[in-house]
């Protein structure tokens, strides 16, 4: 369980996979959230993450196996997993 010091709740895809700084695309990197065709572009990690906080169903880019940007959307929202 994480502290209540660094303790953020993020959306999760069905596939496991969860909205976080690492998802910045291309440079200088920006985060897309959004439904395709009204996708929006943030530089901030946190200014998207609020924006995905505010989405009736929250949805963002992130890479395929094969290195393709595409959309995914939340199905849950969890702390990410503290190694």
């Amino acid at each position: 369980m994480p502290s209540a010091k660094n303790a953020i709740l993020l959306p999760y895809a069905v596939d496991g996979s969860y909205f976080n700084p690492s998802l910045c695309y291309q440079k200088p990197g920006f985060y897309t959230v959004g439904e395709e065709g009204k996708e929006i572009t943030f530089e901030s990690f946190d200014a998207a993450l609020e924006h995905i906080k505010m989405m009736y169903t929250p949805r963002w880019r992130r890479p395929n196996e094969a290195g393709v940007w595409e959309i995914v959307s939340a199905v849950k929202w969890e702390f990410p997993n503290q190694k």
